[in-house]
């Protein structure tokens, strides 16, 4: 059983926010949902186990695209710190009333993206673009065994063209560790985990700031509620696959 607290925000406590806050607070928490969809969701992609070499394939492809995703959702999260946090200032009334964890995080972030990261990197050459030169990069770090094949389906959801995945794959693995993509994908792992947890803890102070500023307390001062959500799943052996039956409404 998994306990939630529910708080409900009114309107007139969000007009009470200066426009610059209420913007910086409304996005942050956007961008934080989104992170921890994405972070869940690569978490469950990478846990898959199959031995069928056309399932390896698939659910390798999958991880890697949502790997790529995340990498860029959390750079997008970072740059936005830096224009609506650190670019209109907010930052030297609020970081001052920072826990200690806190300050470490945010520090621990600007240190991060202060230097050449394999997040940036996959961000720009292959989170949200489709770079020519890049595919060049991966079709020429291919080896012997690196799976090429086509699988068509009637279903387009179950259509896998391995061989682009696979190239693709590659070149963004390259781009992490050259000549290593076992190491690239641990690393890939390891620093979006890294910098999700990291970004958790920034987000959440801002908030936390921002509202007992606001608001005059804390969430849980706010009326907060409790929830119980009964038959979640344990987070080690959830997985998504990606071969599914496609069931028609009316089959349904």
């Amino acid at each position: 059983m998994i306990r939630i607290h529910q708080i409900t925000l009114s309107r007139s406590q969000l007009d009470s926010v200066p426009d610059a806050e209420r913007r910086l607070l409304i996005l942050i928490a956007h961008a934080d949902n989104e992170l921890n969809v994405l972070a869940k969701l690569f978490h469950f992609s990478t846990r898959a186990r199959s031995k069928t070499p056309i399932l390896v394939q698939a659910e390798n492809a999958q991880a890697l695209v949502l790997g790529r995703i995340l990498t860029g959702k959390i750079c997008e999260c970072w740059q936005l710190l830096e224009s609506a946090f650190f670019g209109t200032a907010l930052s030297k009334t609020y970081v001052p009333r920072f826990d200690k964890e806190a300050v470490q995080a945010l520090e621990s972030v600007k240190r991060y993206f202060g230097r050449n990261n394999p997040i940036t990197a996959v961000r720009n050459k292959h989170a949200f673009h489709y770079e020519l030169d890049q595919i060049d990069a991966g079709y020429r770090a291919l080896v012997d065994g690196d799976p090429l094949e086509v699988y068509l389906s009637e279903a387009n959801a179950n259509t896998l063209y391995a061989f682009a995945d696979t190239i693709a794959g590659r070149a963004m693995l390259e781009t992490i560790k050259p000549g290593d993509p076992q190491g690239a994908f641990e690393t890939l792992i390891a620093d979006t985990t890294k910098m999700v947890n990291l970004l958790n803890i920034v987000i959440g102070q801002i908030l936390a700031t921002c509202i007992q500023t606001h608001f005059g307390g804390n969430l849980y001062s706010l009326g907060a509620k409790e929830i119980e959500i009964d038959g979640a799943s344990d987070s080690q052996e959830v997985s998504i696959p990606y071969f599914i039956n496609i069931v028609a409404e009316h089959d349904a």
